[in-house]
This record gives C-alpha cells, sequence and structure tokens, in this order.
C-alpha cells in the first residue's frame, strides 16, 4: 500500500513539474531535454559498465574498500538508470547520483545496518588475543619422527 502511495504522489510530482517545464520553455525544449538525458543516461551507463573492469581488478587486489566500491558503482549506475527513464525529478536525482553526492549518505545507511556489532564480532574480541606462536611445519614434522622414534 506505500508503494503505491509513493508511485502515485511520485506521477503527481512529475506530472505537474513537466506543466511547468512546458509552460516556461515551451513543448519543444521537453521533448529535447527528455531525449538529451535519455542519450546522456544510456552513454554514461555504457561508460561505467566498461571502466568497471578495472573496478574490479582494484577491488580483488584490495585496493580499494568493498564498501566503497559498491557504494560508487551502485549510485552511479543507479543515476544513469535514473536519466534514461523520462521525467525532471528522475532526472535531477539521476545528475546527482551520478556526481556521488550522495554516496556518503548511502554509505553511512550501509554502516547503520551492517555494522560489526550486529554480525557478532565486535572490537573486545580481538583485544584479547595476546601472543601467537608460529610453528613452522619443518620442525613439527622432526619432532613427529623423534617422539615415535623413541
Amino acid at each position: 500500500m506505500r508503494f503505491f502511495v509513493f508511485v502515485l504522489i511520485y506521477f503527481f510530482v512529475e506530472l505537474g513539474l513537466f506543466v511547468l517545464f512546458a509552460q516556461k520553455f515551451g513543448f519543444w525544449t521537453l521533448v529535447a531535454e527528455i531525449l538529451l538525458s535519455g542519450v546522456g543516461g544510456f552513454f554514461l551507463l555504457t561508460s561505467i559498465l566498461a571502466r568497471s573492469d578495472e573496478g574490479i581488478v582494484e577491488f580483488f587486489r584490495s585496493v580499494r574498500n568493498p564498501k566503497e566500491f559498491f557504494v560508487s558503482n551502485f549510485t552511479k549506475i543507479t543515476g544513469a538508470f535514473l536519466l534514461i527513464l523520462p521525467g525532471l525529478l528522475s532526472d535531477c536525482v539521476g545528475i546527482l547520483l551520478s556526481f556521488g553526492l550522495f554516496d556518503c549518505a548511502l554509505r553511512a545507511l550501509i554502516d547503520r545496518f551492517f555494522s560489526r556489532q550486529e554480525r557478532g564480532v565486535s572490537q573486545e574480541s580481538y583485544s584479547e588475543i595476546i601472543d601467537v606462536e608460529i610453528i613452522e611445519e619443518n620442525e613439527r614434522i622432526r619432532d613427529e619422527k623423534d617422539y615415535y622414534r623413541k
């Protein structure tokens, strides 16, 4: 029910923006804006997907933070899709997402829902480790051989 109300409100806001834009700048300017934003969104989406190979390589080399990688790509791809959709409000939000203006807000939202404490891992459990002994494999095998020879 909430989704239906959101879609209904969004429809009327878009319709109102279409009417205001057409009255202010003319109908053909509105058509040109819709076409140009669609073409721009398509080219932005293809460029993002073409550059994603470099980002994936950086991610697997552990150069980039996984959260930063996800947030950056998610916001840019969502912005490109919103530019492809016809509408003035979706174009405005798409441009803001494409420039990365909401990256920090999405990162904070992800931190809120997927924090370390919610997953059951706390920083105190790491502070309890005092000392670690590393035993080489060759020494262990030699010690076992000596034990069985006795």
